[in-house]
């Protein structure tokens, strides 16, 4: 089934594997046709449960020629007592990264002597890299994109690159994600790239599976605009693709 949330075109698949593998696909698809046109080209990644199936699947797709893709991770957390295991940087590079072997990889520096510090690093890095031509990401149950967090996003913000503290409904939805259940905390910072940052990418794939999204999708599909009260209605205003499944779908869009 195919609908749209605003300039957004929405593809509701059976479940999480189908999403990965649709959504894997397409975004394999524009890759393929964007080197034919460009020599290199940088595509920007995120982590979390919602994105396992997707980069499993991406990590499996052939003929892509990964040595001339340099990839970037959207944010991390900021903890420097948290191991490596629980970072959004490892989940990218042992599910992608490590099996792909891009051009070039940045991740955050999620346990750097100072946050602010390695925000500005990761800016100039991603400013000096060009154009990002991909972006893969996901929303999170507070409406966030990358750790753009509601009542404290700027959709002109002029950094590229910040520090934030993450919303209690991130923390919530992180106690329950299986790569955090071992941690023993829940980090309360982190390093994100801004909403202009993310949507100056040429190309924007969102996927979201699971039915831990469906009441933020639901409040979503219910903007007329977007708002920063909930960053990722910034959708809205962006073509794009949005990857849900059955789960997640609000119930509202089965009536469209």
């Amino acid at each position: 089934m195919i609908m749209r949330y605003g300039k957004t075109k929405v593809v509701v698949c059976e479940d999480e594997v189908e999403l990965g593998a649709r959504a894997a696909t397409a975004v394999a698809t524009r890759i393929k046709e964007l080197l034919l046109a460009h020599s290199e080209i940088r595509i920007v990644f995120a982590a979390g449960e919602s994105q396992m199936t997707f980069l499993d699947a991406l990590a499996e797709e052939e003929k892509i020629d990964w040595q001339r893709i340099i990839c970037f991770n959207m944010d991390d957390f900021w903890d420097r007592r948290m191991p490596e295991m629980f970072t959004c940087g490892y989940q990218t590079r042992t599910q992608l990264y490590d099996m792909v072997r891009p051009k070039r990889v940045h991740l955050v520096g999620y346990d750097a002597d100072d946050p602010y510090a390695e925000a500005e690093r990761f800016e100039r890095v991603i400013r000096g890299e060009g154009q990002i031509d991909i972006l893969c990401q996901g929303i999170g149950t507070s409406g966030h994109l990358a750790l753009n967090e509601p009542f404290d996003t700027d959709f002109d913000d002029p950094a590229w690159v910040r520090v934030v503290n993450l919303a209690e409904q991130s923390k919530i939805q992180l106690r329950d994600d299986p790569n955090f259940r071992e941690l023993g905390y829940i980090p309360s910072r982190g390093i994100t790239m801004t909403i202009p940052a993310l949507m100056s990418a040429r190309e924007i794939f969102t996927m979201v599976p699971l039915a831990l999204k469906r009441p933020i999708l639901e409040r979503l599909f219910a903007l007329k605009e977007p708002t920063t009260d909930l960053p990722a209605s910034i959708l809205l205003e962006r073509e794009g693709t949005l990857f849900l499944d059955e789960n997640s779908c609000p119930e509202s869009m089965w009536d469209v």
